[in-house]
């Protein structure tokens, strides 16, 4: 009978970890939180559009003031998502600032390097030489670019508890 003990010990190992591990089902606890995006915009409107200074002061205007309508958007979206899942939001528990997109949003870091907004730009004209058309430097010239839009975003983490 040396089977026995190895079949003892493997009945032995199938109720520990039956006990130890609860069955997928019972392991899941309902969701306690809620959490939902918000984004916000803000045009910038600097006095001096030809001015760095200006338009920087500008854009951290409009920074400001983007940042509280994200929240407020990340609010009415958690609202409305409760209340499509008939839950009832609770307290705010945890808040973060979201990376911005760097997409539509692309001149809000400065198309200058190191985020700035003006700078010397090339001028090119185009010449002909031999027969042939060619681009040629026609100096430079300074340009300073407004952003259109800055944007901040956020995210939004909610106590939920059912609904009665």
């Amino acid at each position: 009978m040396p089977g026995r003990p190895v079949g003892l010990i493997a009945t032995s190992a199938v109720l520990l970890a039956a006990a130890l591990f609860p069955t997928a089902a019972s392991a899941q606890a309902p969701a306690t939180t809620l959490t939902a995006a918000g984004v916000g915009q803000s045009a910038p409107k600097p006095d001096d559009p030809k001015s760095e200074r200006s338009i920087r002061e500008a854009v951290e205007a409009a920074e400001a003031s983007a940042l509280p309508k994200a929240v407020a958007e990340g609010k009415a979206h958690a609202v409305a998502l409760a209340a499509a899942a008939g839950l009832t939001l609770g307290a705010l528990i945890s808040i973060s600032d979201s990376p911005p997109n760097s997409y539509p949003f692309y001149y809000q870091f400065g198309t200058f390097p190191n985020g700035h907004y003006c700078g010397n730009v090339r001028r090119v004209k185009t010449v002909v030489r031999n027969g042939k058309r060619v681009r040629v430097a026609a100096g430079t010239r300074r340009v300073c670019r407004v952003p259109p839009q800055v944007s901040a975003s956020v995210q939004l983490t909610y106590a939920v508890t059912p609904a009665a």
